[in-house]
């Protein structure tokens, strides 16, 4: 009967649709007709088609929700643009549009039927399905550990007393055969039900019928490992396996105590155990050469993912975390933190040994090579280290590879102190105190490492780094600078401070007068704390060439890297040399893998500012009745300003007043703005509210003092007081700094001027990053063409049967197969690319040549942290 009603069901089902098909059809042409609308007494339902669950069919794929993917190709359509000023005849603007809207839509009448919705609503919607679900799911939960009789999946004779969660579907077993399956998987977690409940219990146990009733016996586990196809030269391979020496096995289970098997010849006698070659090629990493412990390579990667992506956790918590796991599944023992590090360290180290062979260089940007537009650099202070007594002091696997050797820069900071005479204390621009801007400092007594210092590219990736033990001194940036000589730009937090300083001892050390070609300039955010000038003369907003850099990317790192503090500042000096250059490793190696979708996005942005911005300019203009003729005068006027000098600054006791009437207003500015932001208790703010009244009132008596000097232009006090309560961030532009010559105050002058910069700097991104996508391309094919270089000059090598690197034949052959994963990622990462690129790009421009059809395939579906502002250490 069930079967005449399921056909009943199809058959009116059928019926159904083909009545809403004859609906549409008449439907369609009525529409097609030109026939009005159905009235109020005709029919508003919408007939949707539905199959045979009576699930929803649409006609057309839904419109995805995330439109922005920068892989798909736009089509192909004429292009109009409303911002004809900013385009360049390389690319089409429309394309880069249309790149964000999915070609596959939804049919209007869909579209005009579906209910809006928001992501509060569906959420609601969620935890209220969640609620209603609580108390069927602690149902479901409790219901699971119920037991019942259950007879084995495997003999289907014998009831069942041990199951396994990891091989199901079969996952009950009887005594007999939970014996002959687990043999072979000796690391599964089985449970018991002897005593009325699921237990854990260890592979060393197994349960026994006895007399009629069931209980547990010890019994002897082999490490699952490589066997060797023979061990002798014997022609039947009949071996017996035994039981060797005790070994300790740690993976992401825990701890497993078992025995190493050991095969012997029935015929010969001779014996072959596992060694350390067989562990690795078994998976596992020996944490000694007498391979006592061995831990599961793939243990390492979780934890170099895992420190990668929350670097303050530390290897205590991790093995605590595997404790954990060896109790919860009915094992004993615990994991020694300090072999599992030490172990963990030998494997990283190799890993990096093996890409080296592989053409990788992990402190390398792929859009910066060989020319690299810029480079931060910037100290960080909370990455210090205490100071160690009886400690020794063993080198570390990657000394010198990122953070540069110790005695490299000592020598280089002596030789720039024994050049040139150094000015103690804190430099100061306008009205702020640097810290970071010293020339000499002293060491601390009670901490050895005091920092490091790193140089990033404008896509934040490390390339260089080096511990400061003398707090921010200006001979730390000079040594990386030294380093990264092909950047055309260096970025600082006290660039107006360090370039004098840099020429200085580039003139007593002719060796590193190359660094005077490299230009100069200050990251946009610390140049808001510099004086107004300085700001002008500086900026990286205000460089021709830069492009819309922000010289804070080395601001990103340091969030990154102080959460590694909480760990290395305990550590050995070698050890924290290695998990420094691990987690930067690890950090590259995740901007690496974005970096396509990165500069894609970047791209598309800076278009679409280019336009906002071009546009902006030119209403300020109109509302300032300045033509382009006129926009040049006013930036030229406003560079000229700054660079000025200051009319009164030959009067000592004037130009004393200045800069305290300089200095109070700035600390009282900066104590108002920060007074909510850095302090959540009134008392606090009870205490600085007090400072600001009588900083505040003793500017008003130095503004007094200094209108009352003769031959001085006055300040006007209401205009003072008015830009302090002011809560909009306007500069003040004091009268002695002010040249008013054209009847146009030099602040007017200076709004369009940071507009027309900005204009003039998104302008120069747009071009800066097609060349850093070529550059991109070109490091990709360079790349593939080496490691098949290399693939080729090692089977030469094997057929002579001259090694290389001192390999035997075996690791010879085995680097090959590794090249040739590399060479197969390589492709796919450089299709990848290409397609992202070709995505936002015009069809016709070609970032590299492409060879033998390699990069055609179609690229239709590509599947793809704000920073935290760090303590620089400045003081305002």
């Amino acid at each position: 009967m069930s079967s005449e009603n399921e056909k009943k069901m199809e058959a009116l089902l059928l019926l159904g649709d083909a009545f809403i098909q004859d609906l549409q059809k008449s439907k369609r042409g009525s529409r097609n007709q030109g026939s009005e609308s159905p009235s109020a007494g005709g029919s508003n339902v919408t007939w949707s088609k539905r199959d045979l669950d009576g699930q929803r069919v649409y006609s057309s794929k839904r419109k995805k929700r995330d439109s922005s993917a920068v892989g798909t190709r736009p089509c192909a359509i004429k292009t109009t643009s409303a911002c004809p000023s900013s385009l360049d005849p390389d690319f089409n603007l429309q394309r880069l549009k249309d790149l964000l809207q999915d070609s596959g839509g939804v049919e209007e009448e869909d579209v005009g039927h579906q209910p809006p919705s928001s992501w509060s609503m569906r959420q609601r919607e969620v935890e209220q399905c969640w609620q209603q679900a609580r108390p069927h799911n602690v149902d479901n939960l409790l219901s699971a550990q119920t037991l019942y009789q259950v007879t084995c999946n495997h003999c289907q004779t014998r009831d069942a007393v041990i199951r396994c969660g990891e091989c199901m579907p079969l996952e009950w077993f009887c005594a007999e055969c939970d014996q002959l399956a687990h043999k072979r998987h000796t690391l599964h977690s089985r449970q018991t039900t002897m005593a009325g409940f699921l237990q854990y219990i260890p592979p060393t146990e197994s349960v026994k019928l006895v007399d009629g009733r069931y209980s547990v016996s010890e019994q002897d586990c082999f490490l699952p490992t490589a066997f060797p196809k023979s061990i002798c030269s014997c022609e039947t391979n009949d071996v017996a396996i035994s039981v060797g020496r005790s070994v300790t096995l740690v993976c992401i289970n825990g701890r497993y105590d078992l025995s190493l098997p050991v095969l012997t010849c029935r015929h010969c006698s001779k014996q072959w155990g596992p060694e350390f070659s067989d562990f690795v090629r078994s998976g596992y990493w020996p944490a000694t050469m007498q391979a006592q412990t061995l831990f599961h390579q793939d243990l390492f990667s979780s934890f170099e993912a895992m420190k990668t992506a929350a670097p303050g956790m530390s290897r205590q918590a991790f093995t605590a975390m595997l404790d954990h796991r060896t109790k919860q599944f009915g094992r004993t023992g615990n994991v020694n933190a300090d072999a599992f590090q030490r172990s963990f360290l030998q494997y990283v180290y190799c890993k990096s040994e093996e890409g080296k062979l592989l053409g990788k260089d992990p402190f390398i940007c792929p859009a910066c090579s060989p020319e690299m537009v810029a480079v931060s650099v910037d100290g960080n202070r909370k990455l210090y280290r205490f100071q160690k007594t009886n400690q020794r002091e063993e080198p570390g696997f990657f000394d010198g590879v990122f953070l540069a050797k110790d005695s490299d820069v000592s020598t280089f900071v002596e030789e720039v102190r024994g050049a040139v005479k150094s000015t103690s204390g804190k430099a100061m621009c306008g009205e702020t105190h640097w810290s970071a801007a010293r020339e000499t400092s002293r060491q601390s007594s009670k901490l050895d490492e005091e920092g490091v210092e790193v140089a990033v590219c404008r896509h934040g990736f490390l390339l260089k780094g080096l511990n400061m033990y003398r707090g921010e001194i200006f001979a730390y940036p000079m040594f990386l600078q030294k380093s990264l000589q092909s950047a055309k730009f260096l970025a600082m937090d006290v660039t107006c401070r360090y370039v004098p300083y840099m020429n200085k001892v580039s003139e007593a050390l002719t060796h590193l007068k190359p660094l005077q070609e490299m230009r100069h300039c200050l990251s946009v955010m610390h140049a808001k704390a510099h004086n107004t000038k300085c700001e002008i003369l500086w900026s990286a907003r205000n460089q021709e060439g830069v492009g819309t850099i922000l010289g804070e990317e080395v601001e990103q790192i340091n969030s990154y890297l102080s959460r590694c503090a909480l760990t290395t500042k305990y550590m050995a000096k070698s050890v924290r040399i290695d998990m420094l250059t691990v987690h930067a490793m690890g950090w590259n190696r995740r901007k690496e893998d974005g970096l396509h979708i990165a500069l894609s996005s970047r791209f598309k942005k800076t278009v679409e500012k280019t336009c906002e911005v071009s546009e902006n300019l030119k209403k300020l203009q109109d509302q300032m009745h300045c033509c382009d003729g006129m926009l040049k005068q006013w930036v030229a006027d406003v560079k000229q300003w700054a660079s000025s000098g200051s009319a009164a600054a030959s009067v000592d006791a004037v130009r004393g007043l200045q800069i305290s009437i300089e200095s109070l207003f700035v600390s009282i500015r900066h104590k108002k703005h920060f007074l909510y932001i850095h302090n959540d208790r009134n008392k606090r703010r009870q205490k600085i509210t007090q400072k600001i009244a009588k900083e505040k009132k003793r500017l008003l008596e130095e503004i007094v003092r200094y209108n009352q000097k003769p031959d001085v232009d006055l300040v006007d006090t209401s205009s003072v007081v008015q830009n302090l309560s002011s809560k909009a961030d306007e500069r003040m532009i004091w009268p002695w700094q002010e040249q008013n010559k054209d009847g146009v105050d030099i602040l007017t002058k200076k709004k369009l001027f940071d507009l027309h910069m900005l204009a003039s700097r998104l302008a120069e991104e747009k071009e800066i990053l097609v060349k850093e996508m070529m550059q991109h391309c070109q490091y990709l094919k360079e790349a593939c063409t080496k490691v098949q270089s290399l693939m080729a000059s090692i089977s030469g090598s094997i057929q002579t049967g001259s090694y290389p690197n001192g390999f035997t034949e075996k690791g010879s052959k085995g680097l090959i197969c590794v090249l040739q994963r590399r060479l197969k990622d390589l492709k796919l990462k450089q299709r990848t690319v290409a397609g992202a690129y070709r995505g936002i790009l015009e069809p016709g421009v070609r970032l590299v040549e492409e060879e033998d059809g390699e990069l055609e395939e179609d690229m239709d579906s590509q599947s793809d942290d704000s920073s935290e502002d760090e303590d620089d250490g400045e003081e305002v």
